[in-house]
């Protein structure tokens, strides 16, 4: 197996949104990853960055989180750097419905695609899906993707009601747990502060304590959003 590491632009934003009570007002700008995994059994995207949309200056915008990109950065344009085309993915897991994780599924077409069910419980989630013609599966938990323990969904819920990170086991590299939005930063790991925006705070300290237990255990994190570690990361064409 090989992960890809992409990313779909940035986002302008405030510390204060990423980590809780930190840099009141002051602005940063954080990458927003995706993924890719390739398993003999098929090529799994997690998550899928922002909508073609976010590249034009033209699109509305919330004044906390203002989306960068350029078309080179939109899910197609990345996923050719590892000579993919988006009819090459046979699934997608999704993190959660936030426009920065879920908005390039509008480029995929009749792929199996895994969100908890507990993501449609809040806001439009019915609608959420209606919009895309992908065969969803639905999830109340954990699932092993291929059954064979390699690429597992894990449910982080926090964030979001049905809020899921996705752990890898690469042959080389070892266990891998990608958080997406159930931890933005590796600061909120190691110094045990609260993200700066959660929907539910007990599931989110649930989640954090369970992800540092994991990292105890020699599990690799790669969080959602953090600008200093993503800077660390070899991005597509390279793998790990």
């Amino acid at each position: 197996m090989k992960l890809y590491l992409f990313q779909c632009g940035t986002i302008k934003t405030f510390k204060h949104l990423l980590v809780k009570n930190a840099g009141i007002g002051q602005p940063c700008e954080v990458p927003v990853p995706f993924f890719l995994i390739t398993h003999p059994d098929g090529n799994v995207l997690f998550d899928t960055g922002q909508p073609l949309a976010a590249a034009s200056a033209s699109q509305g915008q919330d004044g906390n989180y203002l989306p960068v990109m350029t078309p080179d950065d939109y899910v197609i344009a990345q996923l050719a750097q590892t000579g993919m085309h988006p009819s090459d993915i046979t699934r997608i897991v999704i993190s959660h419905r936030h426009a920065d994780h879920a908005g390039g599924l509008e480029a995929f077409r009749d792929v199996i695609c895994y969100l908890q069910k507990k993501e449609l419980t809040y806001d439009d989630g019915q609608n959420f899906i209606s919009q895309y013609p992908l065969r969803w599966q639905l999830l109340n938990g954990d699932h092993d993707i291929f059954g064979d323990g390699k690429i597992k969904i894990i449910s982080t819920p926090g964030h979001t009601p049905g809020h899921q990170s996705l752990l890898v086991k690469l042959e080389k590299r070892g266990d891998i747990l990608l958080t997406s939005d159930s931890v933005y930063t590796e600061e909120i790991l190691e110094e045990g502060i609260l993200p700066g925006v959660f929907f539910n705070q007990d599931d989110t300290v649930k989640t954090i304590n369970m992800i540092k237990a994991m990292r105890r255990d020699g599990i690799r994190i790669i969080t959602g959003h953090d600008p200093q570690a993503w800077g660390s990361f070899k991005l597509a064409p390279k793998f790990m």
